[in-house]
């Protein structure tokens, strides 16, 4: 059984601007995301989803209003995992509240041709100490759906987040750019535990392709400004029977 999606990742209108003194607005990123959308519709994917960062101020809803239409242009499904930016760094029931509201649930899964997609809000894994218990409840419910994978006979078990769980060696130091040790390590074992297939991460906004035992760890580069080596882009997912197989794809 074949089927293909496309992970998007940190369209986060706004964030050119902000890393560029003098320049104002979103234009590079409506630019970059109508190529997206346009390609991807080329594309004809299953769905799609989005690893985080939708806008670079979460207070200015008409950023807001600007993703939901521009994404509305797919002629497919799509799906939102929640950044730092959409929540803060340090977010708040607040935050999260604000981002229901206007994106759907912030964590869920989902099924489609036998495999399962779980995604998490991987903000309140990184800095849980204004949402007390959040992060517990993140980690309860990733072992539950992968339980319930297991039982529904899934071919492939997915996750998606916007934090990468680390950038090369899983004992690494705690930092922004990853999730701190507390909570990769439970999320390890489970990834080993239960064999998924992948996690699929943004936020660095450059590509990073690890393996982790049996797990690859495949983070993409963004629809927004670029700072890898790797331009601006999307990742085309290619699931058949056993095999995956992706290719980031320039804008």
């Amino acid at each position: 059984m074949s089927f293909k999606f496309v992970q998007m990742s940190d369209p986060q209108l706004g964030f050119y601007a902000s890393r560029h003194p003098g320049i104002e607005g979103i234009d590079y990123e409506i630019k970059n995301l109508s190529k997206a959308i346009a390609i991807t519709n080329q594309i004809s994917p299953d769905f799609v989803i989005t690893t985080g960062d939708l806008m670079q101020d979460r207070l200015d809803s008409s950023h807001a209003d600007i993703v939901k239409k521009m994404y509305s242009e797919l002629n497919c499904n799509y799906y939102f995992a929640p950044g730092n930016a959409d929540l803060t760094n340090t977010p708040e029931f607040e935050d999260i509240e604000r981002y229901k509201k206007r994106f759907g649930a912030d964590y869920h899964s989902f099924y489609h041709m036998s495999s399962q997609f779980i995604i998490l809000n991987s903000c309140v894994l990184q800095d849980w100490s204004k949402v007390a218990g959040e992060n517990s409840k993140q980690i309860t419910f990733l072992e539950q759906q992968l339980q319930n994978g297991q039982q529904n006979k899934s071919s492939h078990q997915f996750i998606f987040m916007h934090h990468p769980l680390f950038g090369t060696d899983p004992e690494e130091d705690d930092g922004h750019m990853v999730l701190p040790k507390s909570q990769r390590t439970k999320i390890l074992n489970l990834l080993d535990l239960y064999k998924v297939s992948a996690v699929f991460t943004g936020h660095w906004h450059a590509n990073n392709l690890l393996t982790y035992k049996s797990t690859q760890l495949i983070t993409s580069g963004p629809i927004t400004f670029s700072l890898g080596e790797d331009p601006s882009g999307i990742r085309l997912i290619e699931v058949d029977g056993d095999n995956l197989t992706h290719e980031y794809i320039e804008l």
